[in-house]
C-alpha cells in the first residue's frame, strides 16, 4: 500500500526534484558553467541527526531562528535521522509533529530533507535496515493536511536549485539516499546494495555532468569520512567492509563532480580537508541538531580545517560568486547560548 501511495505522488513529482528512477536521468550536456547575476547570494543552513523532539533540538532550533534573523536564510538542508529513535509508522504518525513541525514552528523557511539510519528502523533503533519505513517519509511530503509546507522529500533522492524558484540557478543541490549502500543491509532486493549503489550513483554523476550551475554540492545522512566515532566509509564502527558500496559509489560518481559534500550521521561539527582519494570535494559534518557525542579518539583519522564535539550546533552557508563562505555555529546544549565559533571561505574550483 505505501509503495501504491508513493508512486501515485511522485507521478505528480515537479521536475525540479528528481530522485530513484521515477523520471529519466539528465543527458550529459556541455559542462560549461553559467553564472547569474553577482549580486546573486544563497544562504543556507545544514542541520542533521535533529528529530528528537527534546530540549537540544529546541535550543538549536532557537538559534537556527536568531541567526537567520540576522542573516538571512532561504532554506535548510535536513541530513538525515529526521525522526528518532525508530523513525515514524505511518504518514499521520504524531511524531511529524512533535519532533519537526513544532520545533520548528517559527521558522518560516523550506527543509530539504534526506533520509537517515534511524529512519529506515526494523528491529531496533538506527539498524537502517527497513527502507520501506523511510519511504513514509517522502509519503508526508504529499499530505496535504500538514501543520506547514515546510517538510520537502518528494523522492528518496532528488535534486534541486537555488536560489529556490530560479531559472539561472548558482548552486544545484542533489539529496542523497544513502542508508541502502552505507547500513548493514535490507533483506528486500529493491534495496539490494550493488544495484542501488550503481543506480544512485549513475543519476548523481549525470545530474552533476548535465547541471550549469557552477556549485554543485551533495547532501545525505552518512559520511565518506569523519573523525567521529562512526568513522569513514569502508570502516564504519570499525567493522572492515562496512559502507564499502557508500564508498565506491562516492568516489566515482560524487569526488571531483560535486565541490562539496554536506552530511551527519556523526553528532558533532565538522569541516574536514580533501582527500587523495576523493580530490576535488570537501566535506562538512553537521550532526550535532539535537544530541552530542565526543570523538572518542584524538587519533583523527582525517585532516580537518576545525572540528568540535560535545556540542550543539549547524552550519550557516553563504555562497557568492565563486565563494562559498561557511559558519560553525555551536550551541551549549545546556544554557542554549550560541555563539559564531569558526568561519571559513573556499574558492570554486574551476
Amino acid at each position: 500500500m505505501k509503495k501504491t501511495l508513493l508512486a501515485l505522488a511522485c507521478s505528480t513529482m515537479a521536475m525540479s526534484a528528481v530522485g530513484m528512477s521515477k523520471t529519466p536521468s539528465p543527458e550529459p550536456v556541455d559542462e560549461t558553467v553559467v553564472y547569474p547575476t553577482p549580486e546573486t547570494v544563497v544562504r543556507f543552513i545544514a542541520i542533521g541527526d535533529s528529530g528528537t523532539g527534546e530540549g537540544g533540538q529546541y535550543k538549536v532550533a532557537d538559534a537556527m531562528q536568531a541567526v537567520c534573523e540576522q542573516r538571512g536564510c532561504e532554506f535548510a538542508i535536513g541530513l538525515g535521522d529526521n525522526i528518532y529513535e525508530s523513525g515514524v509508522d505511518g504518514v499521520n504518525d504524531i511524531q511529524f509533529d512533535t519532533k519537526f513541525e513544532d520545533p520548528y514552528k517559527n521558522i518560516g523557511f523550506p527543509f530539504y530533507m534526506a533520509l537517515g539510519n534511524h529512519d529506515n528502523t526494523w528491529i531496533f533503533a538506527g539498524d537502517g535496515a527497513d527502507n520501506d519505513k523511510g519511504e513514509i517519509q517522502v509519503e508526508y511530503h504529499y499530505r496535504t493536511d500538514r501543520k506547514s509546507d515546510k517538510w520537502q522529500m518528494p523522492a528518496r533522492f532528488y535534486q534541486f536549485s537555488a536560489p529556490l524558484n530560479t531559472t539561472v540557478p548558482l548552486v544545484e543541490f542533489f539529496a542523497m539516499d544513502t542508508n541502502p549502500s552505507a547500513s548493514a543491509g535490507d533483506p528486500s532486493n529493491e534495496y539490494n546494495k550493488d544495484d542501488y549503489s550503481e543506480l544512485q550513483g549513475k543519476w548523481l554523476k549525470d545530474g552533476f555532468m548535465a547541471s550549469k550551475a557552477p556549485w554543485k554540492i551533495a547532501f545525505g545522512h552518512h559520511p565518506y569520512i569523519s573523525n567521529g566515532s562512526h568513522g569513514n566509509a569502508g570502516n564504519y564502527d570499525s567493522l572492515v567492509g562496512q559502507g564499502k558500496h557508500f564508498k565506491k559509489m562516492t568516489e566515482e560518481n560524487i569526488c571531483g563532480n560535486a565541490d562539496a559534500m554536506i552530511v551527519g550521521h556523526t553528532h558533532a561539527l565538522q569541516w574536514l580537508k580533501e582527500k587523495e582519494s576523493c580530490p576535488g570535494t570537501f566535506h562538512i559534518v553537521s550532526g550535532a541538531g539535537a544530541k552530542t557525542k565526543n570523538f572518542v579518539t584524538k587519533n583523527n583519522l582525517n585532516e580537518s580545517y576545525w572540528q568540535q564535539d560535545e556540542i550543539l550546533g549547524f552550519f550557516y552557508v553563504e555562497i557568492q560568486g565563486d565563494e562559498f563562505r561557511g559558519t560553525a555555529y555551536t550551541v551549549d546544549p545546556v544554557s542554549g547560548e550560541y555563539k559564531a565559533s569558526y568561519t571559513r571561505t573556499m574558492n570554486r574550483k574551476k
